[in-house]
């Protein structure tokens, strides 16, 4: 199964290709910004300030600073 990866939601593993459709939809949405958390620069989307690997870090009750 292909394998996919963004700074918004992580890894993505998927063949339907509305989700293929779904994830070039949110790449093309996407602006480089910095995470507020880590610091690099990333490409999420404009409403976001937090890449995926920091909130996975924080869901999981770790401190990703």
């Amino acid at each position: 199964m292909p394998s996919y990866h963004d700074d918004n939601y992580g890894h993505w593993e998927m063949e339907d290709e509305n989700d293929i459709r779904f994830y070039h939809q949110i790449q093309r949405e996407s602006v480089m910004k910095k995470c507020v958390i880590c610091g690099r620069k990333v490409k999420l989307r404009p409403d976001y300030d937090k890449c995926n690997t920091c909130c996975d870090i924080l869901e999981r009750g770790g401190d990703p600073g």
